[in-house]
């Protein structure tokens, strides 16, 4: 598998597909992000089980898309955050090549069309990780008072160092809405009401966007189960929208998107 992707990263750089490839690099037991342009150089490149990054969250920085068109080594979860930019209109075939892998196969070099096309055959239904499916049933049989006591606890916990946000590929605002101040909609201290604010909207924002790759939970520093969160809310828009993230690039996104036909019967 890795060969083949080492050799198919060499070839889009080659014949101009791609100017850059972002992969994954060993550093020490650890994995970061590789910058690649030189084909000679992509036998650097790894993937394995450590690889936790989110690599989609480069595609929107200036400085890389300036390089671009950009060749992005990508699992399921990765693949589906592309098609869901693309769904937004961040990104756009030719753009992006995605050397696919996931279950233990290399898939090859592919259009974000032909990586929705792979998801849809081969990573339709994605098991959640059954600790936190586990964890979830625990919390739901709490009472909404004991949900809420456990929230305001793991928030508490956390400094605002926005690690989860830069990690996300879906959190692509120019201008985030902790960084408005005129009006300030949400504290900027590392208190409890900012946090609980800061963490609960950003979820909220990510409903029926989320890829639930884990790379905000593997980014916190402070160990807030972020992924916990997410699940739940993607398990919500499923059962209520039938909708689920990152699988057609041709989809209206949940949030900002209307239907006449929508059940309303939650207005009081």
């Amino acid at each position: 598998m890795i060969e083949a992707l080492r050799a198919d990263a060499a070839k889009v750089l080659a014949d101009g597909r791609a100017k850059l490839v972002l992969g994954y690099q060993a550093r020490g037991e650890h994995r970061a992000p590789a910058f690649v342009s030189d084909p000679a150089k992509t036998t650097a490149l790894i993937y394995d089980d450590a690889c936790k990054q989110n690599l989609a969250a480069y595609l929107r920085k200036p400085e890389v898309r300036h390089r671009g068109p950009v060749a992005v080594v990508a699992p399921p979860a990765v693949m589906r955050s592309i098609v869901m930019l693309a769904a937004e209109t961040q990104l756009a075939d030719g753009q992006v090549v995605v050397l696919a892998v996931g279950g233990g196969e290399y898939h090859g070099a592919k259009t974000i069309a032909e990586t929705a096309a792979l998801l849809k055959e081969k990573f339709a239904r994605l098991a959640p990780d059954p600790d936190l499916l586990k964890r979830i049933e625990e919390l739901s049989g709490m009472t909404a008072e004991e949900r809420a006591a456990f929230w305001t606890a793991e928030f508490a916990k956390c400094t605002r160092c926005y690690a989860c946000r830069a990690a996300c590929p879906g959190c692509y605002c120019n201008c985030c809405i902790v960084e408005k101040n005129v009006p300030q909609w949400i504290s900027t201290a590392a208190r409890a009401h900012g946090n609980y604010a800061w963490n609960m909207i950003r979820a909220f924002h990510l409903a029926g966007r989320c890829t639930q790759c884990g790379a905000c939970e593997a980014a916190c520093p402070q160990g807030i189960p972020l992924m916990l969160l997410n699940l739940m809310l993607a398990q919500e828009v499923e059962k209520e929208f039938e909708e689920k993230a990152g699988y057609d690039p041709a989809a209206k996104p949940l949030i900002g998107s209307w239907n006449p036909e929508d059940d309303e019967g939650f207005i009081r």
